[in-house]
């Protein structure tokens, strides 16, 4: 059984409502419009992407420090932010890959770094393996094994979410509420967590999504699928304050990305791309060899 019916429907009568400032725009794929924040320019391309309930805003200081390097593109997964979903998408790592792929045809983009986070790295694994000459670098955070990332959601994810039609129902009413609680958890006890809530309570209240029942059912679906990828060179950050990952062994990515670097930053939590994002644009470039 599918909800995410549900999703497509109540999701359907808000895309009137959808303003884009410059640089933004909404581009149609078989699986729902994406919203794109693009840098645009002949740079080396960066394909970014938030981690739920984060958004392109969250973004802007990270993508204003790698643009002076990279043409930097950074697009909210269907789910996520303004990308709506339809009723074909299922967030299976095959129909994720592809829209990662159909997003660099629709731009012309031949090649792209990744810079995915958390379950979206698992999308950024699948499409190096399916397509690893399209992949210059992965650059992961937060993304361990496909195992552990089911005992992870086993212990950090309300059960209620993992059932279709009810999850999705209780997802429509507890969207604000997810995310209030997820950043109180996800960052450092010091860390100040108002920005960040209140930025992603603006997209919410703007009519943006955080399909996290859709997202947590797909990728159940996907907890004995296998991934290996040798020729795509590989980067995973580690934020060691990340409480929801207190008890993950964050090696364990090995078993996707035997030749995968791992780099811990002690002092951050589950974004350690947003967190330190001095340090993190400045490893990106010394990995890349810019």
């Amino acid at each position: 059984m599918n909800g995410n019916f549900i999703d497509a429907f109540r999701y359907s009568f808000k895309k009137k409502h959808i303003t884009l400032e410059s640089n933004f725009s909404l581009i149609p794929t078989d699986y729902g419009n994406i919203r794109v924040f693009d840098t645009k320019g002949n740079k080396p391309v960066i394909l970014a992407v938030p981690d739920g309930p984060n958004v392109i805003e969250h973004h802007k200081n990270l993508i204003s420090k790698l643009s002076r390097d990279f043409r930097v593109i950074c697009f909210e997964f269907i789910g996520v932010g303004l990308s709506y979903p339809n009723s074909k998408y299922d967030y299976s790592y095959a129909k994720a890959s592809q829209l990662i792929i159909d997003l660099m045809d629709i731009l012309g983009i031949k090649r792209a770094i990744l810079c995915f986070s958390c379950s979206n790295g698992f999308y950024a694994i699948k499409t190096a393996e399916q397509f690893p000459d399209r992949i210059v670098h992965l650059f992961l955070s937060q993304t361990p094994s496909i195992h552990s990332m089911v005992e992870w959601t086993t212990i950090n994810i309300p059960k209620v979410l993992r059932y279709p039609i009810v999850g999705q129902i209780v997802n429509s009413f507890s969207e604000k509420k997810f995310a209030k609680t997820w950043y109180r958890y996800a960052l450092p006890k010091e860390t100040d967590k108002s920005a960040f809530v209140a930025t992603s309570l603006d997209n919410l209240n703007k009519g943006g999504c955080f399909c996290l029942s859709g997202l947590v059912q797909g990728l159940e679906k996907e907890s004995l699928s296998k991934l290996n990828v040798l020729d795509v060179p590989s980067t995973l950050i580690w934020g060691t304050k990340d409480y929801t990952h207190r008890n993950t062994d964050h090696t364990s990515i090995l078993e996707h990305l035997p030749n995968c670097g791992i780099i811990e930053f002690e002092n951050c939590g589950h974004f350690p791309e947003l967190e330190d994002t001095n340090r993190y644009s400045r490893l990106l470039k010394e990995k890349l060899n810019w």
